[in-house]
């Protein structure tokens, strides 16, 4: 996978904290991590309420097809 070079700041404690628990290498690795769940966790929530926006509008929804359907079932002469 392609990966972009970034420069962040952070502060010092938790540098040294990821550092000592994972390794000077590990500190990427980590925040790949970090970042992959919270983002995860994002899409979840945003994507929750979007499911239940369509849910809370799929009766209103079915009428209105319903009084469409004559329209595109019926054969046409062309």
């Amino acid at each position: 996978m392609p990966a972009t070079r970034l420069n962040i700041t952070l502060p010092t404690p938790i540098v040294d904290d990821i550092k000592a628990l994972f390794g000077q290498r590990g500190l990427s690795q980590f925040l790949e991590e970090a970042a992959r769940e919270k983002l995860a966790e994002v899409k979840k929530k945003a994507y929750k309420g979007l499911i239940e926006g369509y849910r809370s509008t799929a009766q209103e929804t079915k009428e209105v097809l319903k009084k469409f359907e004559p329209a595109v079932t019926e054969k046409r002469d062309v």
